[in-house]
């Protein structure tokens, strides 16, 4: 094979994929760039925002977390860390079964939401400001589809 054809990609998905790829990480450094005054990352403000979205009634365990963001319960754990020592979430046993450790969001963690999330949604939306509404709604099909 020569050195030039393996650089180029095969085909038409071959090209799109690496386009994702290249992609997501703008994407993540974009979002990180809008948190970077309040101190926090795009993962860590993902997790504070899922415990946001969760009933009061039903904190969840670091397992859950993990699986609803889909990363890794090692990752969790040190996000957990992080965000505790920064007084944003708490984490206590269960009283049911002491192996178990619930995570809320504080009141602090909250008003953080309230402050930066104005700026991740502006964030979010300019990502697509290239694009006309109708390219929007359908690129937003067309990932949703391939499950990204």
């Amino acid at each position: 094979m020569k050195k030039q054809s393996a650089t180029i990609p095969p085909s038409i998905r071959a090209q799109l994929g690496e386009v994702l790829l290249q992609t997501s990480d703008d994407v993540l450094d974009t979002i990180n760039n809008a948190l970077k005054e309040y101190n926090i990352s795009e993962s860590k403000f993902s997790l504070l925002l899922l415990l946001y979205n969760t009933s009061t009634n039903q904190p969840l365990q670091p397992s859950e977390i993990a699986n609803k963001l889909g990363i890794r319960r090692a990752s969790v754990t040190k996000q957990l860390i992080w965000l505790e020592e920064h007084q944003l979430i708490t984490r206590t046993i269960c009283l049911e079964d002491q192996r178990m450790v619930n995570v809320t969001i504080t009141e602090k963690g909250y008003h953080l939401l309230d402050l930066a999330l104005p700026h991740y949604w502006k964030a979010c939306a300019n990502l697509t400001s290239k694009l006309t509404d109708e390219e929007t709604v359908c690129l937003l099909h067309l990932l949703i589809k391939i499950g990204l």
